[in-house]
């Protein structure tokens, strides 16, 4: 089998709690963050990711992957093996979610990632649980030449304005924010983030207009509008990013619609967890109509959305 993955030498991610993770989908972390990003890729958890990398060993937490490259999608392993090498051991992508703070509870998502999930789901608790404080970063290495922002809500505390402002060489950096288009940019945000080599903001929408707003409870159509209008105005690159689940698969067709309408960049991915709302879990019926929906949307990874449908027919 092959396991090799470029990012065990070149990337990490850090989330709430100071834990360090070798990419955004794996589910255990591998490491705690004392502050200091030189070290990360040095720890004896990512030496032995690496090892048995190289060995072609499967490695747990990296099935989604796997999952995809046998349904046919070029999976985020290949990417990574695509824009980076292991000929050393050097941070060059940085991913980071500062804490769950976030003003959506958007299907399929949790306190993890949501501090308005935490506050749903826990009910006259303490507020300070809600939010989970990753250490300040004192310095930023050299060799870092892409960070992108994940979170809860990048957009709602000033944590990536302070992370952007110590960096040194911003002209090699690229910046990308995971972001729900639910907050405009300030000015001198704007002015900062223009100092940087690249600047793409992925905006998650999950359907049109009522649809969307309805499965990202919380959001709200015209602030997203307003604040595509604002990246356009200033020539940030962006593109709109749907994940595809049981409470909005019929709306695809509207979604596809409306991207054609302001020709905007477009992609797509099946949630899987939680459970019940994996498309795999769709009645027959409704798996069926999936498919012939498919057929009049222009939409990427169609044929990977099919083949999961239909892989899981037998199961």
């Amino acid at each position: 089998m092959n396991s090799y993955c470029a990012a065990f030498w070149k990337h990490t991610n850090l989330r709430g709690d100071n834990r360090i993770f070798p990419c955004c989908r794996f589910k255990e972390p591998v490491g705690k963050f004392n502050g200091d990003l030189n070290n990360v890729l040095n720890l004896p958890e990512y030496q032995n990711l690496r090892e048995m990398s190289f060995k072609g060993i499967p490695i747990k937490g990296c099935e989604k992957c796997y999952y995809e490259e046998s349904l046919g999608k070029q999976s985020l392993r290949q990417r990574f093996n695509s824009e980076y090498t292991s000929d050393t051991v050097a941070l060059e992508y940085f991913e980071v979610g500062f804490d769950n703070i976030c003003n959506l509870t958007c299907d399929g998502c949790f306190d993890e990632f949501s501090s308005s999930w935490a506050e749903k789901n826990n009910p006259g608790q303490p507020k300070k649980i809600y939010i989970t404080a990753t250490t300040e970063i004192e310095t930023i290495p050299p060799t870092v030449n892409k960070v992108l922002f994940l979170g809860g809500e990048p957009l709602m505390t000033n944590r990536h304005i302070r992370f952007l402002q110590k960096i040194v060489n911003k002209q090699n950096v690229s910046v990308t924010y995971n972001t729900n288009g639910t907050f405009l940019l300030s000015a001198d945000t704007i002015n900062l983030l223009k100092q940087f080599k690249l600047v793409e903001f992925i905006v998650s929408v999950d359907g049109y207009k009522e649809v969307n707003d309805r499965v990202r409870s919380g959001s709200n159509w015209k602030s997203i509008e307003d604040f595509l209008n604002q990246l356009t105005v200033n020539s940030f690159k962006f593109s709109i990013h749907t994940t595809i689940h049981t409470n909005n698969w019929f709306d695809l067709s509207n979604v596809s619609s409306w991207i054609k309408e302001h020709s905007y960049p477009w992609t797509t991915n099946i949630l899987t967890y939680p459970p019940r709302l994996d498309i795999k879990n769709l009645s027959i019926d409704d798996k069926n109509a999936m498919i012939e929906h498919l057929n009049f949307v222009d939409i990427d990874n169609k044929q990977y959305i099919i083949n999961h449908l239909k892989e899981t027919e037998h199961e």
